[in-house]
């Protein structure tokens, strides 16, 4: 097991890349970026959404060629670099969105393509041993026969971070790697990283959580337009200096200010009404045109549920959900009524192979097909135009999607959306991975289409952008709506307590506790 439990000298360099450049046709998007990873050390990559951290993570883990590039891993010069060769030099990334097979169990995700085998077949008891002794030499308790679908998020990312090092990741490349996560969760990894440093590992730790980038980062480098243009070491490194060295001032972001009295006091654009099914209980929502929900709750709290029966996709036990007079039921049916999900799992939503346009356009096609099913082609022009001009997508139209910042592609994802004319769109946490300034453009789009009549519901994990965005909150634990405010009528502190369940009844306000 000295393969796997191996430690590395501190303070020595195990990559360096040089004069790193890459072009889509006309757009420069990495432009003569350096980069130095040491043993022992975090660094932190932060940057806006564009600024080119994705390709440069896709460019050091083979998946995109670089135009030029020096790269050096461990001293040695690397001149062949694909996905073979930077998995051969112990290159190794655990993406934002994690694509693994959640019906096998943790020992067979640790150890796959890295098998211990015997007479040609897997040694099950061996690589229980190897992974158990991994986990114990971290400090966890994971069970390695456990399925990986029945551990909480955070646990699943510690297992790709174990399939790391258990291929014997020498640099370990950390895209948003607490994405969607609640606090506790959050602490978690975070912990697992520091153990990862202090094992010897080089870490490149890419978020835009400043307040973890601050705890965890030894060093942080900064990046906009394709360039480096700012390293923060380790003393520097204060939130003020951090959103400084992206935006070129020391203050923070300024939110978008929400027009007033855009709620109609029209009849519902959707009623839930005593809804019961798997892991929901009697939940009871109300939406109006114009109206913005937050739904807040911690990972099975019931509201990924909800979205799904909200878009036809479970089955109700009881109760019912109306868009207007007209009953959902299916999918179908929710398509039709002008339902339309955006899911938190941005590979489920795209075509991650295929370029921007397709993606944009694709799912239009039902609602823009006349009655023999033929698309109204002009049509679909002038609408995909519309949006390409509304969410100033024109740099990347030609691009594919996996090529994007994570900001790109959730403006795809939404314009693809409205493409489809809704009346009503669910969002899970819509700006997961979003950088600020991104992030107040996605809101300020929300709300113009609040604005515009549209009913949306919004489920996410962060707190404040619920109390920023919303106009009202409803937060459900057990499958349970067990509290509910005005937005601008909860505290942090009180939303916190309601969906963990410490102290219900004790929330002040104008809001609402029910007994859960």
């Amino acid at each position: 097991m000295s393969a796997v439990v191996q430690v590395m000298d501190d303070d020595v360099v195990l990559l360096r890349a040089h004069g790193v450049r890459k072009s889509f046709g006309p757009v420069t998007v990495l432009d003569g970026v350096d980069l130095t990873l040491r043993a022992g050390r975090v660094d932190g990559l932060i940057g806006r959404n564009g600024a080119g951290k994705s390709t440069l993570v896709n460019v050091l883990t083979g998946r995109l060629p670089a135009d030029e590039i020096e790269l050096e891993v461990g001293g040695r010069r690397v001149d062949a670099h694909g996905p073979a060769d930077a998995l051969a030099a112990g290159i190794v990334a655990v993406p934002q969105e994690l694509v693994m097979p959640m019906d096998m169990t943790v020992v067979e995700v640790v150890t796959f393509g890295a098998e211990p085998r015997r007479f040609g077949v897997l040694d099950l008891r061996r690589a229980s041993r190897e992974v158990r002794a991994l986990f114990e030499s971290m400090g966890l308790d994971i069970d390695p026969h456990a399925r990986v679908s029945d551990l909480p998020v955070s646990w699943q990312r510690v297992v790709m971070v174990a399939q790391a090092l258990h291929r014997r990741a020498r640099v370990l490349i950390l895209d948003e790697p607490t994405a969607a996560m609640n606090a506790e969760d959050c602490t978690r990894v975070l912990d697992v990283v520091r153990k990862v440093r202090n094992r010897g590992l080089a870490v490149l730790y890419i978020s835009h959580r400043f307040d973890e980038v601050e705890d965890v980062c030894d060093r942080v480098t900064a990046m906009a337009d394709g360039s480096v243009i700012d390293v923060l070491e380790a003393g520097e490194v204060t939130h003020a200096r951090l959103v400084a060295a992206i935006t070129g001032s020391d203050e923070p972001a300024q939110r978008g200010e929400r027009r007033p009295g855009t709620v109609r006091a029209d009849s519902p654009v959707l009623r839930m009404k005593a809804v019961t099914a798997p892991r929901v209980d009697e939940v009871d929502l109300v939406v109006r045109p114009g109206e913005i929900v937050g739904l807040a709750g911690l990972p099975g709290s019931g509201i990924g549920e909800v979205f799904q029966l909200i878009s036809g996709r479970a089955r109700l036990d009881e109760g019912s959900i109306h868009v207007g007079e007209r009953a959902v039921t299916s999918p179908r049916r929710a398509g039709r009524l002008g339902i339309e999900l955006l899911p938190a799992s941005r590979a489920d939503a795209s075509l991650p192979g295929e370029p921007v346009l397709e993606n944009l356009g694709l799912p239009a096609l039902r609602r823009l097909s006349g009655a023999l099913g033929f698309t109204t082609v002009p049509r679909l022009r002038r609408g995909v135009a519309d949006v390409v001009r509304r969410l100033s997508l024109a740099p990347v139209v030609e691009r594919r999607m996996w090529q994007l910042s994570g900001g790109n592609q959730q403006r795809v994802l939404v314009g693809a959306k409205l493409l489809a004319e809704p009346r009503f769109l669910l969002l899970e946490d819509p700006t997961v991975g979003v950088d600020v300034a991104a992030r107040a453009e996605l809101h300020q789009l929300l709300w113009s289409l609040a604005d515009g009549g549209m009913g949306l519901v919004v489920g996410s994990s962060d707190v404040d952008e619920l109390r920023e965005l919303c106009d009202r909150i409803v937060a459900m634990r057990r499958g349970r709506i067990v509290a509910e405010w005005p937005a601008g009528g909860v505290t942090e502190q009180e939303l916190l307590t309601a969906v963990t369940g410490s102290g219900v009844g004790k929330a002040a306000g104008t809001g609402t506790q029910k007994e859960g």
